[in-house]
């Protein structure tokens, strides 16, 4: 069976995302695999119809699991500092007040009833310091530590009580990651790592971004969207990957129409086989 790898649950809208999760849903393919994790990754999976055994999480290395949504922190029920005070702007966003000073900025989840999401905590100059991320049943799925407002470190927990995974940051770019005792130079090179680990099943993608940099080879890139960009010429990266031998693509799958208007551009595509769907 094929696994259908997306950047992020996040992506669902776009035509081919939302075809990989139908494939997936449909049994058409075996399991929906996603490169960035998201706090509320198994409510989404079950909006999309799928359950949470379909989906794996390849940064937090596990399928999801369910979650009990009545555990989750009722905003007044989250630890504050002595003298604190919940307050909720007349904009609906939600502050922690300590002697008229705003100290924290707080989210709940837009269709949960007051659940908190995230707590973005203030230094004394209102620039944020660190940030707690929360599932849906209350358990820590994050924090966040900034200097000057630019996020420094980012700590992984998944809902469990130790540090899963560490990303650092240098000048607003990812450059470092550490997990199970190993470190690497890229978010990209450790997901590459966790998919080569944990896989040799066919994997097949539908977009041109991120996904490249961390896919095996023999990946196959399906087709769903047009080929050509806003200009009406031929994707970039379509064009790149028909043309790179080092392209981790084996096979792009396509429509009878995309198939017709690719032989037409003539671009020459040695190393990739080329199919109809």
């Amino acid at each position: 069976m094929t696994i259908e790898l997306i950047n992020s649950l996040s992506d669902s809208a776009l035509p081919g995302v939302s075809w990989q999760i139908e494939q997936v849903r449909t049994g058409k393919s075996s399991e929906l695999w996603v490169a960035t994790p998201h706090e509320d990754a198994s409510y989404l999976a079950r909006q999309l119809g799928l359950a949470p055994y379909q989906v794996f999480d390849i940064y937090a290395q596990r399928y999801l699991t369910a979650i009990d949504e009545t555990k989750g922190i009722w905003w007044t029920d989250l630890p504050v500092p002595n003298n604190a005070r919940f307050v909720i702007n007349a904009d609906w966003t939600k502050s922690i007040m300590s002697f008229g000073c705003e100290i924290a900025k707080v989210r709940w989840y837009s269709d949960a009833k007051r659940i908190v999401q995230a707590v973005a905590w203030q230094d004394s100059r209102g620039q944020i310091d660190y940030k707690d991320i929360y599932q849906r049943d209350g358990k820590r799925f994050a924090t966040q530590y900034f200097s000057d407002g630019q996020l420094l470190v980012t700590e992984f927990f998944f809902g469990d009580e130790a540090i899963v995974v560490r990303d650092f940051y240098f000048n607003k770019r990812r450059d470092f990651v550490y997990a199970n005792g190993q470190q690497f130079e890229s978010a990209e090179q450790y997901i590459a790592a966790v998919i080569n680990r944990q896989t040799n099943q066919t994997i097949n993608i539908t977009q041109f971004g991120r996904e490249l940099t961390f896919v095996p080879k023999h990946t196959i890139l399906t087709l769903i969207d047009n080929l050509t960009d806003s200009a009406s010429n031929l994707q970039p990266r379509l064009r790149q990957i028909l043309t790179d031998h080092q392209s981790p693509i084996g096979e792009i799958r396509m429509t009878d129409a995309n198939f017709d208007y690719l032989k037409r551009a003539g671009v020459p595509a040695n190393h990739v086989k080329l199919v109809r769907i």
